[in-house]
């Protein structure tokens, strides 16, 4: 019986995956049908009343029904996949949930591509945006042209001004719950993507920018590239190697890896997605600072281990913990950050509400992965012996027991139970809000300004990846429902920092400047 399910595993999606790319990259820029595109409303809201586990939230059963239903009507004629995304994507965003996104799909490689290693990119990805007083500057600048430069304000994209696409920009994100400071700060530090996503990736695009009194305009590519192969230190040495020389040279690459891993280096950016310093106060008192731009890609568990041993051997009376742009990540790293700030036993997320039982099984039956498919498919008996101590059901609604659900041993090997501060602001989402709520409930001053993520809940944790049939965007929504024990009332805001301070100035980081200063008032 195995064997058969296998083999219907391994033939389902090798049919699947045999679609050709060019019959593909048609049906995303043809025109569909108008009966094509209300298919895929009706697929895609069935879809989202099956498996979203707190779809009227935040916005009534009646409501989302009439927006369903009013868009259905605007099908008056056929459209292009990129023309239906800018009439889905503002319904999507009455749900008022950050993690229930749609995306329009983008034309894929042909083989012929492929096999010359061309590609195409987000021409935006060389930049980070940041935003102060309603305008938008380039605050670094990762790629070559060094022309481009850092500071510059950002004035026109293509001959449409900044003002006019952020604007315009509205109806395309949304913030968890009633937040108003998520949307404007993700529009305008993220505009390069939201620009790709509504008006499709261009080859070539012109940036009109501002530096002091001089206005430049400079284009940026997006075209197919050749990848440069590195030659290999056999073609580039001058000498032969002695096997001590391999060695160390071998040793050497190793370790770097290491680091890399343990910290999460970006190759891009030169940065590392996990910063641990300490910072001086004076002469004789400094401050554990550290900064986590995302709980993802790196070892983190290594890395903790290492700065909480740093943090317990120099007696540091004062921590920061910086979430500022922490998009989430990882349940796991954030409570097992969590156990070395806390000295009692804890259970870091409630159980997590589902529709349905079987709805943590959800991406695993529908992975684009042939073999995550056919392995699930195998071992569906084994999966389900699993889920009976994975869900429990509660007055008939299904919760699922993450392993960041269950009861933890704090780490006091190294533990910290100093003055804790936390660095937040509205780029601070998902994980990084659960995060700061868990800390801020014992006893940690939080900083900045109201997360984008919901302080009482938000739909995360496992995800449905949905692909509409006909047009092919992209729909993803949480399945399951995340919480904690520390509730605030009215619901539907993000953690609200103890001390507000809004960003004035590019110069200065004016929000750690007020933590550092008030450390020394009380030193």
């Amino acid at each position: 019986m195995k064997f058969k399910l296998i083999i219907i595993g391994i033939s389902m999606t090798f049919f699947t995956s045999c679609s050709s790319v060019s019959k593909y990259n048609t049906q995303v820029t043809k025109k569909h049908s108008q009966s094509e595109l209300i298919d895929d409303i009706d697929y895609a809201y069935k879809k989202l009343k099956k498996l979203h586990p707190e779809l009227d939230l935040y916005l009534s059963k009646d409501s989302l029904d009439a927006s369903f239903n009013f868009l259905k009507k605007e099908m008056t004629k056929p459209m292009t996949s990129l023309e239906f995304y800018n009439y889905f994507a503002p319904v999507i965003t009455k749900i008022k949930q950050g993690h229930t996104t749609i995306s329009p799909p983008y034309k894929k490689l042909t083989k012929k591509e492929r096999k010359l290693k061309l590609f195409r990119s987000n021409p935006f990805r060389q930049f980070r945006f940041a935003s102060v007083k309603d305008k938008i500057f380039i605050l670094k600048n990762f790629g070559k042209d060094s022309t481009i430069l850092e500071g510059s304000e950002l004035l026109k994209i293509n001959n449409e001004n900044v003002n006019d696409l952020t604007s315009s920009f509205k109806n395309y994100v949304t913030a968890d719950g009633f937040n108003q400071t998520f949307v404007p700060m993700v529009i305008k530090n993220y505009i390069g993507s939201l620009y790709i996503k509504t008006h499709g990736l261009k080859d070539s695009i012109a940036i009109t920018l501002q530096k002091e009194d001089s206005i430049y305009t400079k284009f940026i590519y997006a075209l197919p590239k050749k990848y440069k192969k590195k030659k290999s230190t056999k073609q580039i040495a001058t000498k032969k190697q002695s096997k001590a020389e391999k060695k160390l040279a071998k040793e050497k690459k190793e370790k770097r890896e290491d680091w890399e891993f343990k910290y999460g280096y970006n190759k891009l950016t030169k940065e590392t997605n996990r910063n641990f310093k300490f910072i001086a106060i004076d002469s004789s008192n400094r401050v554990g600072y550290m900064k986590i731009r995302g709980f993802g890609n790196g070892n983190y568990k290594d890395f903790y281990l290492e700065s909480f041993a740093k943090l317990d051997s120099s007696n540091c009376k004062y921590f920061i913990i910086d979430l500022r742009n922490n998009g989430g990540g990882r349940l796991d790293e954030i409570a097992h950050l969590y156990s070395y700030l806390t000295d009692k036993e804890y259970v870091f997320i409630n159980k997590s509400k589902m529709t349905k039982r079987s709805s943590w099984l959800y991406p695993f039956l529908h992975s684009k992965s042939i073999g995550m498919k056919t392995a699930v498919i195998a071992l569906y008996p084994v999966a389900k012996i699993v889920e009976l101590f994975k869900v429990k059901s509660i007055d008939g609604v299904p919760y699922f027991k993450f392993n960041s659900s269950k009861k933890k041993n704090p780490n006091l090997a190294h533990n910290y139970q100093e003055k804790i501060y936390v660095l937040i602001n509205p780029l601070s989402f998902s994980a990084s809000s659960i995060l700061a709520n868990k800390l801020k409930s014992d006893g940690a001053f939080l900083v900045g300004d109201e997360t984008g993520g919901a302080n009482n809940s938000t739909v995360a944790g496992l995800f449905a990846p949905i692909e509409l049939p006909n047009s092919k965007l992209r729909l993803r929504f949480g399945l399951t429902s995340l919480s904690t024990e520390n509730k605030d009332s009215p619901n539907g805001y993000g953690v609200i920092p103890n001390k507000y301070i809004k960003v004035t100035t590019l110069d200065k980081d004016e929000q750690l400047d007020w933590i550092l200063n008030s450390i020394k008032n009380e030193m």
